[in-house]
């Protein structure tokens, strides 16, 4: 590893985001932790042409890491659920905001040469409920994309040696959907800590308030800057640091300046390293896959290329790009 303990620890206190959340935002942010104690483990059995068959395995209050790997070693060739009571989908209360943790995964991005051309932290957010778009317009107006479960993640990329900011990654809903900003111009606290604005209902991270284009403006996003503020006081660092091959980026060098971005000064963030025990659940958190079970992203450096408005508005279904040094 690149770093010490401390350093590391240092670091991820240090660049951890400040979320801006709507103010009409009613399914706010929850640890995996409260998600078990709301949640039912359930499993399915596909049948062809039909409802799958669902078969519940623990009951609410029963949901616990150790339970969930057991039963997984036991039904490998079965899909897991965890389904939280649609009463709790409102997520930890507002005063709670932030006590809600933030999960960590930290990348070292190794160039063709194996030397760490840079750090990259990934910062996890977990809802407990991604609301539904309105699309169309009354009376033919309709609601898609509702889910329980809902993970986005923000990233920040550092210079390997000084641990200066280069830039971050904000992103929303799918790892192609997203935008770098270099670090001398991205949006910051009064300490320093970069922000990212959180859309109203689905969660996706962006670089300011307003409203944002999307799939032919069909499912708009909505952020404000007048809503409650995330500042997580606790960060966990999901596993043991990673080396993963560089995608290629074109941000350093072009904007290089950026590398020299002074760090946060007094961070008051917890930062615990000792890893989550569910990490290797490769079920679902409702409808959406464990961060470990998701794959590409998780496993490698950040999406090279911030998506064009072009692309995020018109072509909303063209291929992402997997890399910059093919």
């Amino acid at each position: 590893m690149l770093w010490t303990e401390d350093r590391l620890r240092q670091v991820i206190a240090q660049y951890t985001p400040a979320l801006y959340l709507h103010p009409d935002e009613r399914y706010l942010p929850c640890s995996v932790d409260w998600y078990f104690e709301k949640s039912q483990l359930w499993r399915e059995e596909p049948l062809a042409n039909e409802t799958p068959w669902r078969t519940l395995l623990l009951g609410k209050g029963q949901v616990n890491a150790a339970q969930l790997l057991e039963i997984q070693q036991h039904h490998p060739h079965h899909q897991l659920h965890i389904e939280i009571e649609p009463l709790a989908r409102h997520g930890m209360q507002q005063t709670e905001l932030d006590d809600v943790p933030l999960y960590v995964v930290v990348k070292e991005v190794l160039n063709k040469e194996a030397h760490v051309e840079a750090v990259e932290i990934n910062y996890l957010t977990f809802y407990a409920f991604n609301g539904p778009y309105t699309i169309g317009v009354p009376p033919f107006a309709f609601e898609a994309g509702a889910h329980d479960g809902d993970w986005e993640h923000f990233t920040v990329r550092l210079d390997a040696e000084a641990a200066h900011m280069v830039g971050c990654y904000y992103h929303a809903h799918r790892p192609q959907d997203g935008q770098w900003l270099p670090a001398d111009s991205m949006p910051k606290t009064a300490t320093g800590r970069p922000i990212a604005y959180v859309a109203n209902g689905a969660h996706g991270l962006y670089t300011g308030p307003g409203v944002h284009r999307r799939a032919w403006c069909a499912v708009n996003d909505h952020c404000s800057d007048t809503g409650p503020v995330w500042q997580s006081k606790h960060c966990i660092l999901m596993e043991p640091v990673m080396e993963v091959p560089s995608r290629g980026t074109n941000l350093q060098e072009v904007f290089c300046s950026a590398a020299m971005a002074p760090p946060v000064s007094n961070p008051s963030v917890h930062v615990d390293l000792k890893g989550v025990d569910w990490l290797h659940f490769k079920g679902n958190f409702g409808s959406s896959a464990a961060p470990h079970a998701q794959g590409f992203w998780y496993f490698t450096a950040e999406h090279p290329v911030s998506r064009t408005w072009f692309q995020r508005v018109l072509w909303h279904c063209s291929p992402p790009t997997q890399s910059l040094l093919e």
